[in-house]
């Protein structure tokens, strides 16, 4: 029998999920959530999917950025940091290749809005609170032929408007001001990076420490078994899932449903043909040193139980089959 903590051994004596590999009583599993309302497929049900594995955690919420720096630190063992992040510190980390947050096209919660046309625009104000979509945007930037000046956003919505063309938004406040139409442009860089490339965009990965992984290989299996255990349930129940995403954030069960059915969180070989695409832009225009093999970098799995999850969590697409999310 294992314990919710993992703790327990089975009765042929091998360890659990949650049983580290030097056999001594493991903690729960500390794991980042993004504190963005795409994320709540994965997270809906991923505490009781995990509990059911045997293992437990702790869930450590933040924006990307924050999660990004937690996760090298040794603050948090698993988390979904910017995909970017993850290739600038792929030294730490690797990958658990069941789950991104992406997209095939608009993602809404990611967006360049400005109060001139593109070609117009001299001055953006970035988000501090992603790494992704600030290289993704200098990126697109460059096969728009555009060079203008980034600078941190500060102050309010309103001063940013007096004093800069354009403001890149990320997660809810994104689609809080989309709502708005507070700008007269906006520019969705899912869509963008697809009419460009022809591929999907990866925001996030899912990544977790290498000596947790080394120490904890079944617990980290686990985890990413857990998400996705948890999207497929969120996916065949979108009116639920919407609903319930509704009691949390400041968005209407109408409006989340068709949100949800942008996101995607698989990680099939069309969508690491897209991230290996991104990291070579990256490293083109001078923000990414080096670019990772993304099959080199991911955790190989201890147990069945991830690839188990299977070819219809690979493939799905929308949250009548299975929803996704975005940095």
């Amino acid at each position: 029998m294992t314990t919710p903590d993992g703790a327990g051994v089975p009765a042929d004596g091998a360890p659990c999920a949650g049983a580290p590999a030097d056999g001594a009583v493991p903690g729960p599993v500390r794991v980042g959530r993004i504190e963005f309302v795409n994320c709540f497929p994965l997270y809906h049900h991923f505490e009781d999917e995990l509990a059911a594995r045997g293992v437990a955690a702790t869930i450590v919420e933040g924006y990307p950025s924050a999660l990004n720096e937690m996760l090298v630190s040794g603050a948090i063992d698993v988390a979904l940091p910017s995909s970017i992040a993850f290739a600038r510190d792929a030294a730490e980390l690797t990958l658990l290749p069941q789950v991104s947050i992406s997209s095939f096209g608009a993602v809404d919660s990611v967006q360049l809005f400005t109060r001139v046309p593109l070609n117009d625009v001299r001055r953006i104000a970035l988000t501090e609170k992603s790494a992704t979509s600030i290289c993704l945007l200098k990126v697109l930037c460059r096969e728009w032929g555009l060079e203008p000046e980034f600078a941190p956003r500060r102050g309010s919505l309103a001063e940013v408007l007096a004093d800069f063309d354009g403001l890149l938004l990320i997660g809810d406040e994104a689609l809080y001001v989309l709502r708005a139409e507070v700008y007269p442009y906006h520019y969705d860089l899912g869509a963008e990076w697809q009419r460009v490339t022809g591929l999907p965009m990866v925001f996030a990965v899912c990544a977790v420490r290498r000596e947790f992984a080394a120490a904890r290989p079944a617990a980290a299996a686990a985890v990413g078994a857990a998400l996705l255990a948890s999207r497929d349930d969120c996916a065949a129940h979108p009116a639920e899932t919407a609903a319930a995403a509704a009691q949390r954030y400041d968005f209407s069960q109408r409006y989340l449903v068709k949100y949800f059915d942008k996101l995607k969180f698989g990680f099939t070989p069309e969508y690491r043909a897209g991230l290996d695409e991104f990291y070579r832009r990256a490293a083109a225009i001078g923000e990414l040193a080096q670019v990772p093999d993304v099959g080199a970098v991911s955790a190989a799995s201890p147990t069945a139980a991830p690839a188990a999850i299977s070819t219809a969590a690979q493939t799905a697409a929308s949250p009548a089959a299975a929803p996704a999310g975005a940095d």
